[in-house]
């Protein structure tokens, strides 16, 4: 349970992380509606850290911190705990050596216990040979020599005693050091296993993140407009704009939208508005499922950027559209099959909050 706890805390942390990056993304892409690419910026979030940077820069750094962020928080997501069969194993392994070492400190437990009953049997021996001394010197001199005798059986008894003590507490410092080497053996077997499974691990990781991409690419919708897109995939852009727009370094809609619509308005022949209207409509068609229809629709309605899109309701965006809709439909600009439905727009929020 601790483990589990520590993973929870750590995959929240990593996700909020995330956020914080994807929000830099965003206000890296909002700065971007009104600045040059090359303009200089202060943002909030990383003031402190990084100040007066380039919109560029934001960008770009922002964007790698996500995606750094976000395979840190998968990865720390998909982990699993090492292998309880391996637990278990180590876990009678502890409790072999602390049985193992019961059975030591009972022996020496004994052994002591043994050399202190004969220490007192001793001393009593002696307090007895002191009584006796007051009774009289032949008594004493006969009691002392059969006492030396005694003496000299006891140091003979002590000394084989104390050889047999030696020899089994030999015995039992070889039989330790080889259950340490044992315990060494073990040991370096146990974190060579450990490091083998970590790294089957980490390999089945990195497989069940490739295969998570893969599916989120199959199964999420996709944008209609990319970044990388042409200027001409966007609905109002014809060949010839497109070239005119080319002529100014506008390769690519992200080129577009970070673009000053003032500067492209002088230098093409197109209004400030309508150049307005031509970057409101490829941020919306960079939102999964919104068409270049759908687009205009949203732009009728007020909705010019991915964050107001994000703050609507379902229900009060779809009644805002419906008028605007049944207009469509009477000028041919628009078929019931391609009004959008409350489950689209639901959609195109959900998608534009991401």
């Amino acid at each position: 349970m601790a483990v589990d706890f520590k993973k929870g805390i750590a995959v929240w942390i990593l996700g909020f992380l995330t956020f914080l990056a994807v929000i830099n993304v965003f206000n890296a892409v909002m700065y971007g509606v009104d600045k040059n690419a090359e303009d200089t910026v202060n943002p909030y979030l990383i003031k402190y850290i990084m100040p007066n940077i380039t919109l560029r820069d934001y960008f770009w750094i922002s964007v790698a911190a996500t995606c750094l962020l976000l395979a840190l928080t998968s990865i720390a997501a998909c982990r699993r705990s090492p292998d309880p069969h391996l637990l278990r194993k180590i876990d009678k392994l502890e409790e072999s050596m602390a049985d193992n070492t019961e059975a030591i400190g009972i022996t020496q437990t004994s052994m002591l216990k043994d050399i202190e009953t004969e220490k007192k049997a001793r001393e009593e021996f002696l307090d007895k040979i002191d009584m006796n001394l007051a009774d009289t010197r032949k008594e004493t001199l006969s009691m002392l020599e059969k006492n030396k005798k005694r003496m000299q059986e006891t140091n003979r008894n002590l000394q084989s005693t104390k050889g047999e003590m030696m020899s089994t507490l030999e015995e039992y410092t070889k039989s330790t050091q080889q259950i340490n080497m044992s315990l060494e053996s073990v040991t370096k077997e146990t974190q060579s296993m450990l490091r083998n499974a970590m790294r089957k691990q980490t390999a089945q990781i990195k497989k069940m993140t490739k295969r998570v991409e893969r599916l989120e690419e199959k199964l999420l919708p996709q944008p209609k407009l990319t970044s990388r897109n042409e200027p001409e995939d966007i609905k109002g852009i014809g060949p010839r704009l497109g070239e005119e727009l080319r002529a100014l370094g506008i390769t690519t809609v992200g080129d577009l939208i970070t673009a000053d619509p003032g500067t492209l308005a002088k230098k093409t022949r197109v209004s400030r508005n309508t150049m307005r209207h031509l970057q409101t409509t490829a941020q919306l068609m960079m939102i999964p499922s919104i068409s270049g229809e759908h687009a205009e629709l949203l732009e009728k309605a007020g909705i010019t950027t991915r964050k107001a899109l994000a703050a609507q309701e379902p229900i009060q965006l779809s009644k805002k559209l419906e008028t605007i809709e049944k207009t469509y439909i009477e000028q041919g600009r628009l078929t019931e099959s391609e009004k959008p439905t409350i489950e689209e727009i639901t959609s195109w929020i959900r998608q534009a909050t991401i």
